[in-house]
């Protein structure tokens, strides 16, 4: 049987390395600028952060799966152009549950991810600050790196393939939500627990480790820190917890038999 849950999930995302969220536009000598929201402060987009949080989770769904599971349950490769145009009418796997599909869309908003009130004040520069020092404040928030592409047979600079890019600052700590519905199969092994979406959700958040742009090469390494959950209503500080038991996602296709 399946359950409709109300989600409310808040995090801080602390990167550890640079970052980079393009714009694809160029700002005078800088080929790659970084988003900024109409305050001129850095933000992490919601819709870069499920993208990745989708991959983690596609990734878990595979591993759980069974090998002889319903191929209607089955996570279909989106990279794989085949198998992604016979997924289009699956509609009850995790992934989709979670994330949506082409004939579905899903219920999870990712809110942008802002930067927090006391990171906030410093860039503000404090009461000291003023129209003619604010921008330099703010300028703060970045770090200027000039890169070349290499060849890779050759391994050697590619003419004229120089440019510089903006990036975000190592340290800076967001803070952001996830919010809305997730229709699903609750877990029996997890007495009043989760659903078997919502648990393969938080597995995949705690996976994220990189976000963003020149992930290859060590660029926007960070740390997702779940600061609350609550479910319909109801704080749930015991969600880690849950992970004793993130091997029932392999029961997912027979839970979905039964309901039919």
């Amino acid at each position: 049987m399946t359950r409709i849950d109300r989600i409310h999930l808040a995090y801080t995302l602390t990167f550890v390395t640079p970052f980079h969220f393009g714009t694809g536009l160029r700002e005078g000598l800088l080929d790659r600028t970084v988003v900024r929201d109409s305050g001129k402060y850095l933000y992490v987009p919601g819709s870069t952060l499920k993208g990745t949080v989708r991959e983690h989770c596609e990734r878990l769904a595979r591993l759980y799966e069974e090998d002889d599971s319903d191929e209607r349950t089955r996570v279909v490769d989106l990279y794989d152009e085949k198998k992604a145009l016979w997924g289009l009418s699956q509609t009850n796997t995790m992934i989709t549950r979670i994330f949506g599909s082409q004939q579905q869309p899903g219920h999870l908003f990712f809110n942008d991810a802002r930067l927090s009130d006391e990171e906030r004040t410093t860039f503000d520069g404090g009461e000291q600050a003023n129209q003619d020092t604010e921008g330099k404040y703010k300028s703060a928030q970045t770090d200027i790196y000039t890169q070349v592409r290499l060849d890779r047979p050759t391994r050697t600079a590619v003419a004229g393939a120089l440019f510089t890019s903006e990036f975000g600052v190592r340290n800076l700590a967001f803070e952001g939500s996830i919010e809305g519905w997730l229709e699903c199969t609750p877990i029996k092994s997890i007495p009043e627990g989760p659903t078997y979406s919502l648990l393969l959700f938080l597995a995949g958040l705690r996976l994220l480790d990189a976000i963003g742009g020149n992930k290859s090469v060590g660029k926007g390494r960070c740390d997702l820190a779940i600061t609350s959950l609550t479910v319909n209503g109801k704080g749930r500080g015991e969600w880690q917890s849950w992970f004793n038991d993130l091997g029932a996602l392999s029961g997912y296709a027979d839970a979905i038999g039964e309901e039919v």
